[in-house]
């Protein structure tokens, strides 16, 4: 049987939001005010939903949850709630504000035939939270250099949902990533820095599904793939500021980041300088 539509009906009202579309993955973080006091319904046909809540409290919450546990109490700083694919949660919400982050799952991005999840509301999860707080900061930046970053992000949540949240999680056998498709990986990376790599790409190339490439691809580099990427793209860009006379923001551009002001705010925190103080110092 066909999942249901998706639907949703929103309670108060916005004061803020910011949305983001990434592979598989929708994001918004925004300021939302209990009032008038309402109802709201969430279905999502084929994403899983999660809503974390960063700051602020509600006066009183109730939720009915489709095949979950009803929840009585109020909305709370760190608060994390999970609606999966195709299920219904109405929730009615009496006063207060909060700053809140949605995430909106794809089930394309969970492993080919994973279990069914199992709802829940305000409950707190540290692990989550601080997902939700990585993307909110990714969101802010507005730049087009984080899809890889969202997709590892995207496939973590998902592996961690299943761990905990299904009465029969999957187990997952390691994978070597070595020698010949190692270096496959790792070529297309480097071909590939001005552009837009994606997690879904290296697994690709690897010949592995997303969720044991990024386990594999840090097991033998050490580092997770958007970190790698990020470190390689710096190498390039302090290569091209030391044997070029190139504009720093063209060379923003060679190396994969999205402006030149994105290039020195990495470049800053990973090599303790700005591109042009380093241009000069060399």
């Amino acid at each position: 049987m066909p999942a249901p539509p998706s639907l949703r009906k929103h309670a108060g009202r916005h004061l803020s939001k910011v949305a983001r579309d990434w592979n598989g993955l929708r994001f918004e973080v925004g300021t939302w005010r209990a009032d008038p006091p309402g109802e709201g319904v969430v279905r999502q046909a084929d994403e899983h939903v999660v809503f974390v809540t960063f700051s602020g409290v509600t006066s009183r919450t109730r939720t009915w949850l489709d095949g979950g546990q009803d929840y009585v109490g109020a909305d709370f700083p760190g608060a994390v709630s999970l609606i999966p694919a195709g299920h219904d949660r109405r929730a009615w919400h009496e006063g207060g504000m909060i700053e809140y982050a949605t995430i909106q799952l794809s089930t394309h991005l969970m492993p080919h035939g994973h279990p069914r999840l199992r709802g829940f509301t305000n409950q707190q999860d540290p692990f989550v939270l601080q997902l939700a707080d990585a993307l909110r900061t990714e969101a802010r930046a507005a730049d087009t250099a984080g899809r890889l970053f969202a997709d590892s992000v995207a496939t973590t949540l998902g592996l961690y949902l299943l761990r905990r949240h299904t009465d029969t999680p999957l187990e997952f056998r390691a994978v070597n990533l070595t020698g010949r498709r190692l270096r496959l990986v790792l070529d297309h990376i480097a071909e590939n820095l001005a552009g837009d790599v994606s997690l879904a790409d290296l697994a690709e190339v690897a010949g592995m599904d997303v969720h044991r490439f990024a386990r594999a691809f840090k097991a033998a580099t050490g580092q997770p793939p958007h970190r790698y990427v990020v470190a390689r793209r710096v190498d390039r860009a302090a290569e091209l500021l030391t044997a070029t006379a190139l504009p720093i923001a063209e060379i923003a551009h060679l190396a994969g980041f999205s402006s030149q002001s994105h290039l020195t705010t990495v470049f800053r925190k990973v090599l303790g300088a700005t591109p042009h103080a380093y241009r000069r110092a060399c």
